[in-house]
């Protein structure tokens, strides 16, 4: 058997083999909630630091015009970019390896990159709107901004709204045995 055809080929040193993805549970709402709030503590240094290089390479200081159109492009395509690179072929940022947490499609194969694209537009399409809708209309509707997390309560696969658009699954890893800690 060479290593292409080998079981655990393509899935990296420490991650769960294909087949477990599709019969993982589905990530609950806490957890989802807790990967969320992990994500974000890394997300402003990611964006922290992107953002101060494109300011200090285009001198912008945050004034209105086509340079804060450019700059808003700017950071959501380095949302964009890490997402994308995070949630396709089977790779997983820092908070997701921590709450055991993997992105799959329905049928528990890794999510290529088109179908992670597509999940990051959901969701940024949806948050938009919401921004959008509680700016020009009324600020209650801020509160659409819980109606994707929402849908996870009501889902029978747990699935956010947006993985319903998209065609994922977030799903619970067993943790890798040989990564545990001895208890002395």
């Amino acid at each position: 058997m060479s290593a292409s055809q080998s079981p655990s080929a393509g899935t990296g040193a420490g991650t769960a083999p294909r087949p477990q993805l599709a019969d993982a549970p589905s990530a609950d709402p806490w957890r989802r909630l807790m990967g969320i709030a992990y994500e974000a503590i890394i997300l402003f240094g990611v964006i922290w630091f992107a953002d101060y290089v494109f300011s200090a390479l285009t001198q912008f200081r945050g004034e209105p015009g086509p340079m804060r159109y450019a700059f808003q492009s700017f950071t959501l395509a380095v949302l964009g970019v890490y997402f994308v690179g995070f949630w396709s072929d089977g790779r997983r940022s820092l908070p997701m390896k921590t709450m055991s947490l993997q992105l799959s499609s329905h049928d528990g194969s890794p999510v290529g990159r088109a179908r992670a694209l597509a999940r990051f537009a959901a969701a940024t399409a949806m948050w938009l709107g919401a921004l959008a809708a509680g700016h020009y209309l009324s600020g209650w509707l801020y509160l659409l901004f819980l109606v994707p997390f929402g849908w996870t309560l009501f889902d029978p696969q747990r699935r956010a709204l947006y993985d319903v658009i998209a065609g994922t699954r977030l799903v619970v890893l067993a943790p890798d045995a040989r990564l545990r800690s001895v208890d002395v």
